[in-house]
């Protein structure tokens, strides 16, 4: 069988290359003798670092003890607070374009609370919710039903049940005076 080789055969190491590679190995030591000590350094620096980080870390810092009516007093303060905060975060926007009844629904609001608690049993619940209460007139029961079917299908709403109503004697054009409480939800 017949071997191709394009390569010439590697001849044996000649002085000149073993002296050449001889020079080439020295001529690195230096550079790994630098480089050792640079890594000696570093890993000196970053133990000095942890133990300087370890005897700095800020000692746990402890709450003093107040006196049961300040406590309770502070506590008022946080509920206030956190009330007002509620208040701020509701979505006023959302809620009125959700309330606002199509024009085939003859229904005129004539005042919104928004100040309703939260249900208790959500309470554990992360979404934010509330009870919106509203007052409304109508001309006929029939646009009272529609009124309140409307809001039951808008999905900002949880539920939307009647909590009162009237027939308002002589009073012309909107005789039904009613009221809802709507429990939303964001």
């Amino acid at each position: 069988m017949t071997r191709l080789n394009f390569l010439p055969r590697a001849a044996q190491p000649t002085g000149w290359r073993l002296a050449l590679l001889a020079i080439g190995v020295l001529m690195l030591l230096p550079a790994a003798g630098n480089w050792i000590s640079q890594l000696q350094t570093v890993s000196r620096l970053e133990a000095r670092l942890d133990a300087q980080s370890a005897a700095t870390q800020p000692a746990r810092l402890t709450r003093p003890t107040l006196a049961p009516a300040q406590q309770h007093e502070q506590d008022l303060q946080v509920k206030a607070v956190a009330e007002a905060v509620r208040q701020l975060n509701l979505p006023v926007t959302r809620l009125i374009k959700a309330i606002v009844a199509p024009a085939d629904v003859r229904v005129a609001l004539l005042a919104l609370d928004l100040n309703g608690q939260p249900p208790q049993e959500n309470a554990e619940t992360t979404t934010p919710s509330g009870a919106l209460k509203i007052a409304a007139e109508a001309e006929t029961a029939q646009d009272m039903i529609n009124y309140l079917a409307f809001l039951n299908q808008q999905p900002m709403f949880r539920s939307v049940y009647l909590v009162k109503h009237e027939m308002a004697a002589g009073a012309g054009e909107r005789p039904y005076h009613f009221q809802l409480e709507a429990q939303w939800r964001q």
